[in-house]
């Protein structure tokens, strides 16, 4: 009877869970209705990965058939971008920006407006959210946490990184021109990963990675290499960065820095066969990207259709 009771139960969590370290897919074709999620996360409590939408301002739990069931749904978000979950705390962060493709996209947040709301993990309740910049020239792209439960936004044009504490304070931890929206076009800030003491943000426009010193965050450096146009990043751990490069390459690229992120090289490279990946998460099968078929979005078109692909 035992052996039995120990069988059902183990069928049940593998069935239950689309990634596990029993059963990794290459691939899951997500669907849900024209959601085209630019962010992605993973949910270690429930085994699910959890997707973001440019289009409805939603989160959603993807299960192992690859269809999406919304967990939150909150009328205060536009277009859900980078997300990060706290399972120690039970939450899940999103950031709240508009690009102007969303259902409740409006001509005065339409790059223009930067948030950041926290939900209940199990039962997507708001828990804040947090106005972070309003007026022209503001998108909150992405989000980084560290573990005391802070965190860090980027802001794509205003070239500006919030730092938002547990009980939903927020105020601007640096705000740099290096880091804005460069004139000849591009995002400027975009993906950020927390690395200790310091974080590493992508600039996609410039082509180059930040560097920048939770001691000093004024102190800003930045790192030229071959790695494209970043979009996500994903700490491998203190010294190994995997990014998706979304120009035409369409390639996820992975870096490692030998002296403390003062330069990089690259020691792995992997054509990408999705359309337009953006972001990475961590799960007990190694790392996936997503592709939300983008694409297809911002040339006037819509798909239910979305992969997510083990790297």
């Amino acid at each position: 009877m035992t052996r039995i009771l120990i069988s059902l139960f183990t069928f049940l969590l593998l069935s239950a869970s689309p990634v596990t370290a029993a059963g990794c897919p290459p691939v899951v074709t997500g669907n849900g209705p024209s959601l085209h999620p630019e962010g992605l996360t993973y949910d270690p409590v429930r085994h699910r990965f959890l997707v973001g939408s440019v289009t409805h301002g939603t989160v959603s739990r993807v299960a192992s058939d690859g269809k999406a069931h919304t967990l939150v749904d909150d009328q205060w978000l536009i277009t859900t971008m980078g997300l990060a979950v706290d399972p120690h705390r039970g939450r899940v962060l999103v950031t709240n920006a508009d690009l102007g493709r969303a259902d409740r996209s409006k001509p005065e947040t339409t790059r223009a407006f930067a948030g950041l709301g926290v939900y209940d993990l199990r039962t997507g309740k708001p828990i804040h959210r947090v106005t972070l910049a309003t007026g022209p020239g503001h998108f909150a792209n992405d989000v980084a946490l560290a573990p005391d439960g802070t965190a860090y936004v980027t802001d794509s044009i205003s070239g500006t990184v919030y730092r938002v504490t547990p009980d939903g304070t927020a105020t601007t931890l640096v705000q740099h021109p290096d880091l804005a929206q460069p004139t000849t076009g591009g995002w400027g800030l975009n993906g950020i990963v927390h690395l200790g003491d310091k974080l590493v943000a992508a600039l996609s426009g410039a082509r180059k990675l930040a560097v920048i010193p939770l001691g000093d965050p004024h102190h800003v450096t930045t790192i030229s290499a071959p790695i494209g146009a970043p979009d996500g990043l994903l700490a491998l751990d203190r010294n190994r960065i995997l990014l998706v490069d979304n120009t035409a390459a369409n390639r996820v690229v992975e870096v490692h820095t030998k002296d403390r992120w003062q330069t990089v090289e690259i020691v792995r490279e992997v054509k990408w066969p999705d359309k337009a990946p953006t972001t990475l998460t961590k799960t007990p099968c190694g790392a996936y990207a997503v592709a939300g078929r983008l694409d297809v979005l911002l040339a006037g078109g819509r798909s239910d259709e979305f992969v997510l692909r083990r790297v």
